[in-house]
């Protein structure tokens, strides 16, 4: 082991050097894209002239982690690295954004946000999880328009296990009105509640004030409805509009509200939108704090010292981004698409500096979720985690090879995959999910014997395979960083291999794997 980690150790940097090495200036931006004119003329007037895109292996990798949450194969890597069409990134996009895993990443990030979980605190249970879990995926799968998704959510009322968005309302640690208002604000325009006085809550609070549960004979089977008895209630909106509804007439108060965000003309619920998809994009939104926007008076001043960088500039990016969902229907493939088509994104990550990273002029190298890298590892290796529930509400058992993306309950998950950060899904917000790097993380991927013993039968499947060790070398960093090895990997590796020590030499390409592994370039969005 203190051999693995010493060769681990002189290999990192040697890793993403090759990286950088390996750097072909394979595309030109396309400055007729009306996002980018927006960009370049920014950068410009910033000073910031240098730009390179992204080499061809890391912008597959790119591509397919951020919008289908996982590795692209061995395979898929190769074709593209070596495909001369120059539509060949635009191609590469269409085909990921109507892939099924697309739909499976982006239904996690909802399942975060919407708090989809069976136990405590939330309390869905898990049949309404299943339920709720799966009709999300179907809408975003069909891409149906956000703005309609939102309004059912908003409006729907039914048993918990038989009309699934009758669940947004419960998905809520607390169900108090004051308590639903501080959610409806965080999910559906990306706010916290510290803009309003607490009369303001108090009365803005009246909207979700006649929402009830009722429980049926069925075992954990909740019906949430609306008061039937007649009340007439005044209220604020988030806009400090102030309304009155009578429900004596079946007028739902709910409805007035959805009625309201969902306004094209309401720029809250298109905002909260686009920040969020350019957080998951890039790690951070448009605005600093995706889910802590101020109003919308105030926007651009900032909030409690927290500003864009660039004032007139996020505010062109906003506007464009807006338009574009609105124009689409409010399409969540569409806002994808023309972000990932954007040159904020097929940029590269080297040459990073303070100024080109605060102006999206370099792509954010972070760490990848923990569902992410814990199915990565398992893609390669051909070892998945077994995933059960802990709490019997009941007893819930995962099928075998199930993808950490897939998990539809919160409650559900493993010490590896909460070592890593997956978030406990409590409220929703995006600091729920830890991405720093910590002891447990690097003893489990230096010192794990079950990853080890994964890494072995991934050695042996290779054996069996490859007889040439500059063909398997190919195989294997193609598997693991999407990419061909460079002559100075090539030549490290031969030395290595001539080690005098037999020990060493069977060892020779475990060590390599595990190597591989931990190398930034593996475990990073990059």
């Amino acid at each position: 082991m203190r051999k693995i980690l010493i060769l681990a150790a002189a290999a990192a940097a040697l890793i993403l050097q090759s990286a950088a090495s390996t750097f072909e200036e394979v595309t030109v931006f396309d400055r007729s894209n009306p996002l980018n004119k927006i960009l370049f003329r920014h950068w410009q007037s910033k000073g910031i002239t240098l730009l390179r895109p992204a080499s061809d292996a890391v912008f597959i990798r790119r591509v397919m982690l951020t919008a289908a949450g996982r590795l692209p194969n061995a395979d898929e890597a190769r074709n593209f690295i070596l495909d001369g069409d120059p539509a060949k990134r635009s191609k590469l996009i269409e085909k990921v954004l109507f892939s099924p895993e697309y739909a499976d990443m982006q239904t996690m990030r909802f399942a975060d946000m919407l708090r989809i979980k069976s136990e405590f605190p939330i309390n869905l249970w898990p049949n309404a999880v299943q339920l709720y879990h799966r009709k999300i995926h179907d809408d975003l799968a069909a891409d149906r328009s956000l703005a309609a998704m939102f309004y059912e959510m908003l409006t729907a009322s039914g048993s918990n296990f038989r009309t699934p968005y009758a669940n947004f309302f419960r998905a809520s640690a607390d169900r108090s009105p004051a308590g639903l208002a501080k959610m409806v604000l965080l999910t559906t325009m990306g706010m916290r509640e510290n803009f309003m006085s607490e009369a303001e809550l108090k009365s803005f609070s009246m909207l979700f004030s006649r929402i009830r549960y009722k429980s049926t004979f069925e075992w954990k089977e909740e019906i949430v409805f609306n008061d039937y008895l007649p009340a007439k209630i005044s209220a604020i909106l988030p806009d400090g509009s102030r309304v009155t509804v009578d429900d004596s007439a079946g007028n739902d108060p709910r409805k007035l509200f959805a009625d309201w965000l969902l306004d094209r003309d309401n720029p809250y619920f298109s905002r909260a939108v686009t920040n969020r998809v350019w957080h998951w994009v890039f790690g951070r939104g448009i605005y600093p704090v995706a889910d802590d926007l101020p109003q919308i008076p105030g926007f651009w001043a900032g909030l409690f010292g927290k500003k864009p960088v660039s004032e007139p500039f996020s505010r062109e990016v906003q506007n464009y981004l807006d338009t574009e969902f609105k124009k689409s229907n409010y399409s969540l493939r569409h806002l994808y698409r023309v972000i990932m088509n954007s040159a904020a994104f097929q940029v590269s990550s080297l040459n990073a500096d303070e100024e080109k990273s605060a102006n999206f002029a370099v792509y954010p190298v972070r760490r990848l979720e923990s569902e992410l890298l814990i199915d990565a590892l398992a893609s390669v290796t051909g070892g998945y985690d077994s995933y059960m529930s802990v709490i019997p509400e009941p007893f819930t058992y995962l099928p075998r090879r199930t993808k950490a993306v897939n998990i539809a309950d919160g409650s559900i998950s493993t010490g590896v995959l909460d070592s890593f950060g997956r978030p406990p899904r409590d409220s929703g917000q995006f600091s729920e999910r830890n991405g720093a790097s910590s002891d447990s993380q690097n003893l489990y991927l230096m010192n794990s014997t079950a990853l080890y013993r994964r890494i072995t039968n991934y050695n042996k499947q290779l054996d069996r395979r490859y007889r040439n060790d500059r063909d398997r070398l190919e195989r294997t960093y193609l598997d693991i960083l999407s990419r061909f090895p460079t002559e100075r990997e090539r030549a490290a590796f031969r030395k290595y291999s001539k080690t005098p020590d037999k020990k060493s030499y069977r060892m020779r390409w475990d060590d390599t794997v595990w190597i591989l592994l931990n190398s930034k370039e593996f475990l990073f969005y990059h």
